[in-house]
């Protein structure tokens, strides 16, 4: 795709021609802080201590009280014990893909709507709970008892592996087991059936392992041996492998008054849109092709939202995704391409495969979305 783009400025109407597409799956209900999601240090938070700000806790995003409240009183009702036997050992702030805070029940619909919450950690010294929230609690599900890998059968830690270097054309050293969590699955199939497959329905005992390779991530579910095993595809994170934009498709490097741009192009409409973000706030949006202008909208965002933004991308080294490209699946249809530019550099992909994207990426997309939706 080539773009044929006029200068930003024309020195006789001193127009400025720029266009916007806002992602719609991208769109989210609270405003973002342009840092990176929590991690760090081990805070720990027992019922009667979450109204206390642990010394040793150097999160710079504190869980709030409602929401520990809620899962160590809903870890106790379900086994039965005094909320003072457990504890918060780890969380993170999240943003969930749907309403299910992705963990659907069986045959459960759910909306398909960003969610921001959290995923904690709860434990006993003996055995941990993974739980995933909404952002004050009031929605909770638990994914399930988290066991160490150490725990987990030399036969199944190998068989896993195995599949999991094939899969990614990795050698094993590479690979990391990054979560093994005891299950029992419903049936034969370990609840991962092929189209037509008829599945014993009966209980299996068995494992759900994660293994991890930079960015990607694979999802097995295995019996207690490991000689069934079986990839969860939906619950895997593989991104997609890149390759180089050619010079000739690159868009005009950015002005030096312009902190970032978009281009999108495609979809039902076959439309293309620009944007282009200024140091001094404005957000310019017009549709390219439109001889009247009647598209062309100017919003704005605070300087230091600008300036956060900036730091944002740095932090989140957007300069290592320079001109390259994330293509669509093959024989893929009406999506949308996307193309961002920074003074770093320019970053191509597309709606239909943002999930297989590198979570870096994911994150700094989600962050130029709701900056542009802010904008006023």
């Amino acid at each position: 795709m080539k773009f044929m783009l006029k200068d930003y400025f024309n020195p006789n109407k001193m127009r400025i021609f720029t266009a916007l597409i806002l992602t719609g799956i991208l769109s989210v209900a609270s405003s973002l802080t342009l840092i990176k999601d929590a991690t760090g240090a081990t805070a720990k938070f027992s019922l009667e201590t979450t109204n206390e700000v642990l010394k040793d806790n150097i999160k710079p995003n504190l869980l709030p009280r409602p929401v520990a409240n809620a899962v160590l009183q809903d870890l106790g009702r379900r086994q039965g014990i005094s909320t003072r036997q457990v504890q918060i050992i780890d969380y993170n702030q999240q943003t969930w893909r749907n309403g299910c805070l992705e963990l659907p029940q069986a045959d459960e619909l759910c909306t398909q709507a960003l969610v921001p919450g959290w995923r904690l950690v709860v434990s006993n010294d003996k055995q941990n709970w993974i739980y995933h929230t909404n952002s004050n609690g009031r929605s909770l599900r638990l994914a399930s008892t988290n066991t160490s890998s150490d725990k987990l059968p030399a036969s199944v830690k190998n068989a896993v592996l195995q599949a999991a270097s094939k899969r990614l054309q990795q050698p094993i050293s590479q690979l990391t087991i990054i979560e093994a969590q005891q299950q029992t699955w419903r049936d034969g199939c370990l609840e991962l059936p092929n189209a037509d497959e008829f599945c014993t329905q009966a209980l299996v005992s068995g494992w759900r392992v994660v293994v991890g390779q930079g960015e990607q991530t694979l999802v097995y579910h295995t019996n207690q041996t490991g000689s069934a095993i079986r990839l969860n595809q939906k619950a895997s994170s593989s991104s997609l492998t890149p390759v180089q934009i050619p010079v000739s498709q690159l868009p005009p490097p950015l002005a030096r008054y312009v902190v970032f741009r978009q281009i999108s192009s495609g979809g039902f409409a076959g439309r293309t849109y620009e944007t282009v973000l200024l140091k001094d706030g404005q957000l310019i949006r017009v549709r390219i092709g439109d001889a009247n202008d009647s598209e062309r909208s100017v919003r704005r965002v605070s300087v230091q939202q600008v300036q956060q933004f900036q730091r944002f991308l740095e932090l989140s080294k957007f300069s290592k995704f320079r001109n390259l490209s994330y293509p669509a699946p093959s024989g893929a249809a009406d999506y949308i391409t996307y193309t961002l530019t920074s003074q770093q550099g320019t970053v191509q992909y597309n709606d239909i495969s943002l999930n297989n994207l590198p979570k870096s990426l994911q994150t700094i997309i989600k962050a130029w979305n709701q900056l542009a939706a802010s904008a006023k």
